[in-house]
């Protein structure tokens, strides 16, 4: 699980640089449909695919926003 908390992180930073905050609606629901085809192909029950997407949504917004604050943040040079 700690992968796809960290990719996820990351896919939203590099969301965050590129593109609105309108890319995390679709963004989210690829995820969905991905974890959820992942969780029938390996037969895992549904309160761990539940979990899973619970995290990936979760850390796809945490990383969005973690960029946007930083880049925020940044002092601009003169």
């Amino acid at each position: 699980m700690s992968t796809t908390i960290i990719a996820s992180l990351l896919v939203g930073a590099m969301l965050s640089l590129r593109f609105k905050v309108s890319i995390l609606v679709p963004t989210i629901m690829a995820a969905w449909a991905a974890l959820t085809g992942i969780g029938l192909t390996w037969e895992i029950t549904a309160a761990r695919v539940v979990l899973e997407i619970v995290v990936v949504t979760t850390a796809l917004e945490v990383g969005y926003l973690a960029a946007l604050l930083t880049e925020g943040l940044a002092i601009r040079p003169n």
